[in-house]
Order: structure tokens, then sequence, then C-alpha cells
């Protein structure tokens, strides 16, 4: 399997303990940068378009996460070309539209519960894109093997701090791996070489741009 090394560089090289004058650290700034730079739209999966890919669900996302996701897509990007950011934060109203046509099971919509005594209450729960810790995202057209390709991607550079949980069931969906703060320490420089290890299943990602 092909390992190739790649400069990594934020926008601006902040440091990643350099603040901004409204307070917020350099590094989220310019993650959410660049966070807001990739290609968004509706998935087309609900019944209607919540446009929770928006500027303000981008800026909603926890700093942390936003650095960390950044980090990965934008190493993604330079390997294998195109993603497409569908959804970031959602409010508990935006989650309850994200339902709205859904099939299958939903985070946030109620369910009914059986407890003893055959007794059945109705349990609400609630997704990670409501605490501001998850992406959905498509790989180049969304295809089964770009898909693979974007999972196998982050299962072979953990040192992002991403992964795809919910595999199959829910491909686009990334959340916060578990951590070590060596590794947060890592991933919150501005600028540094990173040991990347491409995808196996796909080279580049589809695209429906025709190429000059």
């Amino acid at each position: 399997m092909l390992a190739v090394t790649l400069a990594l560089c934020a926008p601006g090289h902040g440091h990643a303990g350099e603040l901004l004058h409204d307070g917020t650290p350099a590094a989220e700034q310019e993650a959410l940068s660049f966070l807001k730079s990739l290609p968004r739209e509706w998935s087309g999966s609900s019944k209607r378009d919540c446009k929770t890919y928006e500027d303000k669900n981008i800026d909603r996302l926890v700093g942390a996460f936003a650095v960390a996701s950044a980090g990965l897509l934008r190493a993604f990007v330079e390997v294998h070309g195109q993603v497409t950011i569908t959804s970031a934060y959602r409010s508990s109203d935006e989650q309850a539209c994200v339902c709205e046509g859904e099939k299958g099971p939903c985070a946030g919509r109620p369910h009914i519960v059986k407890r003893k005594k055959g007794r059945r209450i109705v349990k609400h729960s609630s997704s990670q894109h409501q605490h501001g810790i998850a992406l959905d995202v498509r790989a180049g057209t969304g295809s089964d093997a770009e898909f693979a390709c974007m999972h196998e991607f982050a299962q072979l550079n953990p040192q992002f701090g991403v992964r795809f949980p919910l595999g199959q069931r829910d491909r686009p969906h990334m959340e916060p791996a578990a951590m070590s703060a060596q590794k947060v320490r890592i991933a919150l420089l501005g600028a540094l070489h990173v040991h990347i290890t491409p995808c196996s299943k796909l080279k580049t990602m589809l695209t429906d741009t025709p190429v000059d």
C-alpha cells in the first residue's frame, strides 16, 4: 500500500495557542474557514431541504471537532479529490426536520419503549449533530466505492481523530474518535508534515464535472 507525506498548511499558519480578537483560537477559525470552503448542499435524503449545511451550522461545531474534521477532509481532498458537506450542527427543530421522510431510525425522532409490566413510554433521543460533534460528508459523487474509500482513509489515518462509526447504516456520518492529548496538540498545529496512508479501494473520486 502506498504511503505519502503531505504538508497540510492552514491558511494563516496560526500558532495552536494563538487567539483572535474575539477570543476564538486561530486554529479553530482556520478550520471553520476551510470547512466553509468545501462544496455544500442538501443530501436529498429527507422530505425537504433543512439547510443544515450553511455557515450558521458550521459555526456551531465544537472547536476541537472542527479542527479534527478539517484536518482529515483537507488530507482526503489533497490525496483523493472532492468531498461535499451535507449537514453539520443541527438545532432540535432542524433535527426534527431532517427526520421527516427518513426511512428507519432517526436520532431525535420520538419512539416508544416498552418497560416492565408492559408499560410503554415515549422516549426522546438526540443526535450528535445537536451536540456539534458530527458532520455528514459525501465522498465524490456518493458511489459505494467512494464512500468505502473515505471510510478506509479515516481508519488508516487515525492521527486525525475522526471516524465513521455507523458504517453502511449511515455512510456520510462522521464523528470524533478518542484522541490522546498528544494527538490533539498535533491536530491543532497550523502547519505540519503528516504521514498519510491513501485508501486502497479507489485512487481518485468520481466527478460530474468534465475534465478540461
